[in-house]
């Protein structure tokens, strides 16, 4: 188990960079999700509880933004230059493309729980939300 004031050690870089290898954030060894979106309850090697924190919209909004800065200019240097017939270029920028995504979303999701829980976003009271 870990301190308290080892947990308060953790900087957000390593915070957030455990999240992006799907890792706990505060210890770095316990895994955060249990399958691909699922979150775990919490941490089997510190205890941490991550299975409240709702990262919502975030993951999907990064995941999008990050695979369509990926895939544009890729786009337009092969559809700009005819390398390859259309139907082809196609076919394989849209499995590009379901490919990042799928492998980017998880990543978001744990970026996002890892930056909600060291900021501590997550003891607002939701209560007051109308």
């Amino acid at each position: 188990m870990m301190t308290a004031d080892h947990a308060e050690q953790t900087g957000l870089g390593t915070a957030l960079w455990r999240g992006v290898k799907l890792r706990c954030p505060r210890c770095g060894e316990g895994r955060l999700l249990t399958s691909y979106l699922r979150q775990a309850p919490a941490c089997t090697s510190c205890g941490l509880e991550t299975g409240l924190i709702r990262a919502d919209d975030g993951p999907p909004w990064l995941t999008l933004l990050i695979a369509g800065h990926i895939l544009a200019p890729l786009m337009v240097i092969i559809f700009m230059n005819d390398i390859l017939p259309m139907w082809i270029s196609t076919i394989l920028l849209a499995l590009a493309s379901v490919a990042l995504c799928m492998a980017l979303l998880p990543r978001a999701k744990g970026f996002f729980i890892a930056a909600i829980w060291k900021l501590g976003a997550q003891d607002r009271d939701m209560s007051e939300e109308v």
